[in-house]
């Protein structure tokens, strides 16, 4: 999935929506599964239509987290900054476990929202990548880097029982020069993006200096005309003799 950095504002408010709606439909979980001081549940069937709807989009809110940059892999410590937890995915696995006051709730709603945080302070940048040319031709460019690789991956050349190790190394050598050729084109036009927004900021600024120095001569042209000002002397039609 494309990281979030990287996408238009239409996908920006399509995984935004994803993200609310998922969180609203865990709030409905925890409410509905929540016991009785019999160890009931409340409201079962609620619960499990909640559920169902939560698997349904589990896959796909996984994928919106971990290209928002703030979730680590599963299994990698994070003991030594107790902060980091947050940001871990497996929380989302344990939805359906959590109990009250293990905190496993909490966790789960601040990973959603600072997924959510991601996706909303990216939509003013979302926005200016979307209307700037420069984005699509990178992305074309940039799958057309990948399309080698792909091609070599279609014919089975990816695999190492049907492959003799100088030649794989030579294969994996080709790919890791594409993939180094397709980081220094994404650079490049990320480069470029930041240089034209300059050059429009730069624009604007000169404009607005422009409508304000235009706005002054127009206010002094049509200001009245204080009195006790004398009229420059009309020229003469014939001189005087000396």
């Amino acid at each position: 999935m494309i990281p979030a950095t990287q996408i238009t504002i239409v996908r920006n408010l399509y995984r935004s929506r994803e993200l609310r709606e998922f969180r609203k439909w865990v709030e409905v979980y925890f409410e509905r599964a929540d016991r009785d001081p019999d160890d009931v549940v409340f409201d079962a069937e609620g619960a499990q239509s909640a559920r169902s709807q939560i698997n349904r989009m589990l896959p796909r809110v996984l994928g919106i987290v971990r290209a928002a940059g703030i979730g680590s892999p599963p299994g990698l410590d994070t003991t030594t900054d107790p902060g980091q937890i947050l940001g871990r995915l497996e929380v989302l696995h344990r939805i359906f476990h959590a109990r009250p006051g293990d905190g496993v709730d909490q966790q789960i709603y601040d990973l959603l929202d600072m997924a959510i945080g991601v996706y909303d302070g990216d939509k003013p940048v979302a926005l200016v990548r979307s209307i700037n040319p420069l984005y699509y031709a990178g992305r074309i460019l940039s799958w057309l880097g990948r399309g080698p690789r792909r091609f070599f991956s279609a014919l089975g050349f990816g695999r190492r029982t049907t492959l003799d190790d100088a030649r794989l190394a030579r294969l994996e050598d080709v790919a890791a020069r594409l993939a180094e050729t397709e980081d220094l084109i994404d650079q490049r036009f990320a480069a470029l993006q930041d240089h034209q927004a300059q050059q429009r900021s730069n624009q604007a600024g000169q404009i607005a200096e422009l409508a304000e120095r235009i706005d002054f001569v127009e206010r002094v042209i049509a200001a009245p005309r204080k009195q006790g000002y004398i009229d420059a002397p009309r020229e003469q039609d014939h001189t005087t003799p000396v």
